[in-house]
């Protein structure tokens, strides 16, 4: 899950999901063609927002969701694996919808700052989503 810390007052917003997506509070989502969809792995995901209720499309419907853009807000997120110390002040692919992987950094979608915890037990970060052309 994605929390923002920081910066959320006041942005919020209802944007159309795209057709037949399950969407938990807390995702991670993404522009696909005019609607938002749910962030996965693979190539760079350029995440623009963060689902701030669970909304479950159907397969003809563009449901709307109500969200808060990424843009300046700082979250805490989960990790698919347990952070190092090593992970600060370094970029962490997309995992899952839900979650980053603080030991891949092929597409950089996340930058890690601060964990929360104890490095080598946690598994929660503090950062960034980067954003392309910001």
């Amino acid at each position: 899950m994605f929390k923002p810390t920081w910066y959320d007052e006041g942005k919020t917003k209802k944007i159309a999901l795209a057709v037949s997506q399950t969407v938990v509070k807390g995702n991670a989502l993404k522009w696909a063609s005019g609607y938002l969809a749910v962030a996965s792995t693979g190539a760079y995901q350029d995440v623009k927002y963060v689902a701030l209720e669970d909304v479950t499309t159907s397969s003809v419907q563009n449901t709307k969701c109500l969200v808060v853009p990424v843009r300046d807000v700082r979250f805490i997120a989960d990790c698919d694996a347990v952070v190092s110390i090593v992970d600060r002040g370094t970029y962490a692919d997309m995992a899952t919808k839900a979650t980053i992987n603080p030991d891949a950094s092929t597409y950089d979608d996340f930058y890690i700052d601060e964990i929360v915890g104890t490095a080598e037990t946690s598994t929660q970060v503090i950062g960034f989503f980067t954003q392309l052309g910001s």
